[in-house]
């Protein structure tokens, strides 16, 4: 009997899931890059600054994740060959790498699209981030132009881009639902000029 009770009283209880979560989503463009024969690389730095704690004094940095996404075009399709004729070409691949400088970069060379996941690291005083303006995370995007042969001499290659920023955090309260917020992070990106 006492177990019939406890069975119906089991199925009439809310089904929310007692462990909620909040989902911090937020998402930047990066400036174009154009890579050409005279100029084959670009590089960036990404850095994310928190700058207050989330609903309910959550920690927004916890496994948290950042992917690059993008796509590559070149400027002209074919190439004029030597007899007048014309050949296809303008199609190198891109090199991307994407990590930080402590840990090695995941990288992959593309002909037309690429993405690439990494963890984000943040270091500094995340608990009071609105007391201490250290709590952030760096990560670098290098595009190298392999083959530069394959553009024409007046050809380049343009690659557009964005990064998608996501972490996760338990609701400190027992029940509820999961929300998607986006987080109150800073994201600067600047372009590593090379010496």
């Amino acid at each position: 009997m006492i177990a019939a009770s406890a069975g119906a009283l089991l199925a009439t209880s809310d089904p929310a899931d007692p462990h909620s979560m909040y989902s911090f989503e937020k998402s930047s463009d990066g400036p174009r890059a154009t890579l050409s024969a005279s100029k084959p690389r670009a590089r960036y730095l990404v850095r994310v600054r928190v700058t207050e704690l989330g609903p309910e004094q959550v920690d927004t940095t916890e496994s948290a994740l950042a992917t690059v996404h993008g796509t590559i075009s070149t400027s002209t399709s074919t190439s004029t060959t030597a007899d007048g004729g014309t050949a296809e070409g303008g199609s190198p691949f891109v090199h991307v790498s994407f990590g930080t400088s402590a840990q090695a970069s995941d990288s992959l060379s593309a002909l037309t699209s690429f993405q690439i996941a990494r963890p984000l690291r943040f270091t500094g005083n995340c608990g009071q981030p609105e007391q201490d303006s250290s709590c952030q995370a760096e990560i670098e995007l290098d595009l190298d132009l392999e083959r530069t042969s394959a553009l024409p001499a007046d050809g380049s290659a343009s690659v557009d881009w964005a990064v998608d920023f996501e972490s996760r955090a338990l609701k400190p309260q027992e029940s509820g639902k999961d929300e998607t917020l986006e987080p109150p992070w800073i994201v600067e990106i600047t372009e590593i000029v090379e010496p």
